[in-house]
């Protein structure tokens, strides 16, 4: 189990071994008598690999589910900062003449990366969209395969019962194996508008921070991250 601390930016960072620190969250897990250990990540970003040692407590006396203290940035399984995924899904969303190479090249310069594809862009797009689909829809749209809203056919998933996601099932996830124009079109409008409504900014710094913020009440709010 995952839990947020409040986090700096990394390039802030004086070299490339990010500890997170959470005294009032570790104060409480030892109290209650967890013991402390250490995970760490490897993040890429400007140039440099991260190290990010995050304290983890366990109380194997009852059987607890380990809680792991992570930064705001951070993402499970994804090699970069959370805004980084985030500014280039919100370029290319802002953008409907960009292709996806393209803002994910921009991004890619932009914040120092070796490597950051179109491929990761798409991935990351569908997964937010999926995300915020599924905790803002209400629960009858949410019975079928995510794919349907994918393929921009909302109505069919506002009425469409449960024995018909089953069968609709193995044929909705050939449907979306290579998203189609309107799939992508679709996703780029509801991720600009969920940008645009938490992440206004002017500056790449005041983009960054919003990010964290967004982040952290996505989080407190859902108990998941945005991707």
């Amino acid at each position: 189990m995952y839990t947020l601390a409040q986090a700096n930016s990394l390039e802030n960072n004086e070299d490339t071994i990010y500890i997170v620190q959470a005294p009032e969250l570790e104060e409480k897990y030892q109290q209650a008598g967890y013991q402390k250990h250490e995970r760490s990540y490897k993040l890429k970003y400007q140039h440099k690999e991260y190290t990010v040692l995050c304290p983890e407590y366990r109380n194997d006396e009852i059987s607890a589910e380990p809680i792991i203290i992570v930064p705001i940035f951070f993402i499970p399984r994804r090699p970069y900062p959370v805004h980084v995924y985030l500014y280039a899904i919100d370029l290319y969303s802002s953008n409907p003449a960009m292709g996806q190479r393209e803002a994910a090249e921009t991004t890619r310069k932009l914040f120092g990366l070796t490597h950051f594809a179109h491929t990761t862009l798409g991935r990351a797009l569908k997964a937010f969209v999926r995300n915020i689909i599924e905790e803002t829809a209400p629960t009858s749209e949410k019975c079928c395969d995510d794919g349907l809203r994918e393929t921009g056919k909302e109505d069919a998933v506002q009425h469409a019962s449960v024995t018909k996601c089953d069968e609709q099932e193995n044929d909705v996830r050939k449907q979306c194996a290579f998203p189609t124009t309107q799939a992508t079109a679709t996703w780029r409008e509801r991720a600009a508008r969920i940008l645009k409504e938490n992440t206004s900014w002017t500056a790449l710094k005041q983009f960054v921070k919003a990010c964290f913020e967004f982040a952290k009440e996505w989080f407190k709010k859902c108990r998941r991250f945005l991707l």
